[in-house]
């Protein structure tokens, strides 16, 4: 009876619940290559987005409306004896910024790869690649650096506030790199998205900057989709100066490519991106090529633009990947 009376409660709770409150509690559902799936009536399944995937032959998609079976990127004993530390680098008048320092295992001064998160310049936070910043630390011994910035909504947000703040993180890491046990000139950037653009723009500016790693990223603003930053998100917009054309260019990485010292470069796209088409990683790797800069470009056909994550069959590859070359280049 005390089980009955239980199960009657949640289920009037979640009746009493927000739609958007009840879906969020639903776990997403996608195929192999990150593309999200519903369920039909009769137990089969459907791309969500359909028409979002026109630009390719969904027919010769194998395994597309099959459904992947969620898994972490990394084992847990790979990873969670990592010792994390939370500290606030930076202050403005109605917020501040916060960077999590995942220490390396290390019995010597450490490099560190600055790990910035995705979400349109307008969403996320610190949270993002913890898995992946802690698998580095704990497997690599190279320190992780997972920070925050300024975001599209927040007061005076433009793109060359949060570029200061990037800068100001990787200065602050530097200055407190004796208590951190860190290598102050050894030091890389890695993100997705949004985050592959701010990684990759501050590699090209930051001094000292040894290795970038970026995943589905828009790197010329000249060329890439429109609603990547032509939205009708008007804070979004504004963050990028209305859209000038240039501040477009100035702040694109195929034209902040530096004339020297031009850092590794690794990245990784998806054939089947809806958000950041793939030609994007395929025209920076060549601009960086002809200044004479190392490349690594990995294209994986079909996938769409959360290909790094565990919800991607590939998840754990690339982050194998990722360790190897920051190991290569950060020691």
């Amino acid at each position: 009876m005390k089980k009955l009376i239980l199960s009657i409660v949640a289920l009037v709770v979640l009746a009493a619940m927000p739609v958007g409150a009840q879906n969020k509690t639903a776990k997403k559902i996608s195929n192999r290559y990150s593309m999200e799936l519903v369920p039909n009536e009769d137990g089969t399944y459907r791309l969500k987005n359909h028409d979002r995937y026109k630009f390719i032959n969904l027919d010769e998609v194998p395994d597309l409306l099959t459904v992947y079976e969620h898994k972490p990127i990394a084992s847990g004993k790979h990873y969670k004896q990592c010792v994390s530390e939370e500290y606030v680098y930076k202050t403005y008048p109605d917020y501040e910024l916060k960077l999590i320092v995942d220490r390396a295992v290390s019995d010597t001064p450490a490099p560190f790869v600055v790990w910035i998160h995705g979400g349109g310049w307008t969403k996320g936070n610190n949270n993002a690649f913890r898995i992946s910043s802690q698998f580095l630390a704990v497997q690599k011994g190279i320190a992780g650096v997972r920070i925050a910035y300024t975001l599209s909504h927040q007061p005076g947000a433009k793109i060359e506030v949060s570029m200061e703040d990037i800068e100001d993180a990787v200065k602050w890491v530097q200055e407190h790199a004796e208590e951190l046990n860190i290598n102050p000139k050894s030091f890389g950037f890695c993100g997705q998205s949004a985050g592959a653009h701010l990684s990759a723009a501050s590699a090209m500016t930051i001094k000292g900057a040894k290795a970038m790693v970026g995943y589905a990223g828009p790197y010329n603003f000249l060329t890439c989709n429109d609603g990547v930053v032509n939205t009708n998100d008007k804070k979004r917009t504004s963050y990028f100066h209305n859209l000038d054309k240039d501040v477009l260019e100035a702040y694109s990485p195929v034209y902040m490519i530096p004339k020297k010292n031009i850092p590794a470069t690794l990245l990784f796209h998806g054939t089947g991106d809806c958000l950041v088409d793939y030609t994007q990683s395929e025209e920076y790797a060549e601009a960086l090529r002809q200044k004479g800069g190392e490349v690594d470009l990995r294209i994986y056909p079909f996938y769409d633009h959360n290909l790094h994550g565990q919800r991607s069959d590939i998840g754990h590859e690339l982050l194998v990947i990722t360790a190897d070359f920051f190991d290569k280049h950060l020691k």
